[in-house]
């Protein structure tokens, strides 16, 4: 089991000369075991995110935030998912009732099924999230200009990285592109203002005021992918300002995502659900397996 958190299940068959399919059986038994004895008694606070197991077959992840670790790994993306979580939760003595507050992207199935199983949560619409689709808008822009002017060619991410993470060289080329009055220029000045409000804004009621103003420039700028951006900030205001009085993030679901990711592509992908699920806890859920192992 301790040999699994390193090394893919295939290998350590080799090594110790027995079937994988009798080894993942074998870890499996006491993951699960191990899992019975989990109390989520004081649980509170949780961030919720999906990764691909392969194609298009998700699975979604649940972390605690205090102690940063994986608590539930259920199938889908959806509002069942939630309902699936819940049920897990309650087994190990967690409260749905008592979970103040949620953090998770701008899916609709999370919000249904937080608003269903989760009553008394806060929902905070992870602030990665928000800039990953202002970046996803920024780029429409470019892509769209790019068409009529060359110069944008190859120039996707002097525009969506932070100009911190630039060298001189591709920081001086922005300059002198932005010097051109381009459209990417000023769809990129907004991403960056939002940034910026995620940054300083001392209080919700600030970031509010910011939030208005950088949603009204938006959808005055004649660019659509930033005046659909602006929409959907607006679907999802009330979510996206609770992160100031609240400032929670999926940090811990990104770092955790990370060893997640590596774990797949150390085994070459997972023939099956349980599989995937079980080294999910066994790497990120932080088990005491000697409550089953001694």
């Amino acid at each position: 089991v301790e040999l699994a958190k390193s090394q893919p299940v295939a290998d350590i068959a080799e090594q110790v000369g027995e079937h994988d399919t009798r080894l993942w059986r074998f870890i499996r038994h006491y993951v699960d075991e191990a899992r019975l004895y989990e109390d989520y008694t004081g649980v509170e606070a949780i961030g919720i995110d999906e990764t691909s197991r392969k194609g298009h077959r998700y699975i979604t992840v649940v972390a605690d935030l205090v102690e940063r670790n994986v608590i539930c790994v259920v199938p889908g993306k959806d509002s069942t998912t939630i309902k699936r979580f819940a049920r897990d939760f309650m087994d190990r003595n967690g409260d749905p009732d008592r979970v103040r507050l949620v953090t998770c992207d701008m899916s609709l199935g999370f919000a249904k099924g937080i608003r269903e199983r989760l009553p008394n949560a806060a929902r905070i619409i992870d602030k990665f999230h928000v800039i990953k689709h202002a970046n996803e808008a920024v780029d429409k822009v470019r892509k769209q200009e790019a068409r009529g002017n060359a110069l944008l060619k190859r120039t996707k991410y002097l525009w969506l990285r932070n100009e911190s993470n630039l060298t001189g060289l591709q920081l001086e080329t922005k300059r002198s592109l932005q010097r051109r009055r381009l459209k990417t220029g000023r769809a990129c000045q907004m991403r960056e203002t939002l940034q910026d409000i995620y940054g300083t804004s001392a209080d919700r009621a600030e970031a509010e005021t910011a939030l208005k103003r950088l949603c009204s420039w938006m959808t005055r700028s004649r660019l659509e992918p930033m005046k659909e951006f602006a929409r959907q900030i607006r679907r999802h205001w009330r979510d996206i300002l609770a992160y100031f009085d609240h400032p929670y993030t999926n940090a811990i679901l990104e770092g955790l995502n990370s060893v997640i990711q590596n774990v797949k592509t150390r085994a070459r992908g997972f023939k099956n659900m349980d599989y995937f699920s079980t080294m999910i806890y066994l790497t990120c859920g932080k088990l005491d397996l000697s409550t089953v192992t001694t």
